[in-house]
C-alpha cells in the first residue's frame, strides 16, 4: 500500500497508526534524510552538483541545500535526479525483503512520479488547507517553502481523485485513528479496486 498526500497532511502519522495496527512501514522522506547524512556517494553528488559549502558535520546540510534547490526549479530536478531513484531502490529492496501482512510505504510524489501502478492500493490523505497551514508552521515551514512544495505536487483534491481510498484528516487524531483501523480492514479484505 502506499499512503500520499500534500505537505502537512497528516501522512506520516496516518503510516504511524497502520504500523500500530502491525503494517511494516517505510518512509521517503526518512530515506532521503539517511542518504544526505549516512551515505557517502549520494553526498559527493550532491556537493559536485550544488557545492562543497551544502556539506555539514554528518553528510549534506539540508537546509544549505534548501537554500539552493527551493525556488530554483532547475536545481531541484537535478536533486531529484539524484534522490529519487536511490528511494525508489531502497523502498523497492524494503518491499521485496518483507513478509509483513501489509507494507505501507508513505510517498509524497506518488502520482507525480508516477508510482501509483507498484501498488496494490493507494491512499490519499488530505486535510484543510487552514490547517496544513497551521501544521506546517509548527514544523518551521515557511511560506517561500510552502509555496515552493504546493507547486511540485498535486492539489490534496486531485491526489484523492486518483487514490483508491481517501482519508479525510479533519477531526483529531482519535477520528484518523478510527480511519486507520477502516482502512486497515478494506486492505486484510481485499476490499478495494484499482
Amino acid at each position: 500500500m502506499a499512503v500520499t498526500g500534500p505537505l502537512a497532511c497528516g501522512k506520516s502519522t496516518f503510516v504511524h497508526m497502520l504500523a500500530s495496527l502491525g503494517a511494516e512501514s517505510v518512509s521517503s522522506d526518512e530515506i532521503v534524510h539517511t542518504l544526505l547524512a549516512d551515505d557517502s556517494e549520494t553526498a559527493i553528488r550532491v556537493a559536485e552538483r550544488f557545492g562543497e559549502h551544502v556539506r555539514g558535520e554528518r553528510g549534506i546540510d539540508r537546509k544549505a541545500l534548501g537554500k539552493e534547490v527551493f525556488g530554483n526549479p532547475e536545481a531541484l530536478n537535478d536533486l531529484e535526479r539524484i534522490l529519487h531513484p536511490l528511494v525508489r531502490r531502497e523502498t523497492d529492496r524494503r518491499i521485496k525483503s518483507s513478509d509483513a501482512e501489509v507494507f505501507v510505504a508513505e510517498i509524497p510524489l506518488l502520482f507525480e512520479s508516477g508510482r501509483e501502478s507498484d501498488f496494490d492500493v493507494t491512499v490519499a490523505v488530505v486535510a484543510p488547507e487552514k490547517r496544513r497551514r497551521a501544521w506546517a508552521e509548527e514544523r518551521g515551514i515557511g511560506e517561500d517553502r510552502w509555496q515552493a512544495i504546493e507547486e511540485r505536487q498535486f492539489y490534496g483534491e486531485e491526489k484523492a481523485r486518483r487514490a483508491d481510498l481517501v482519508v479525510q484528516n479533519d477531526a483529531g487524531k482519535d477520528k484518523l485513528m478510527e480511519q486507520a483501523r477502516d482502512v486497515w480492514s478494506t486492505v486484510l479484505r481485499g476490499g478495494f479496486g484499482r
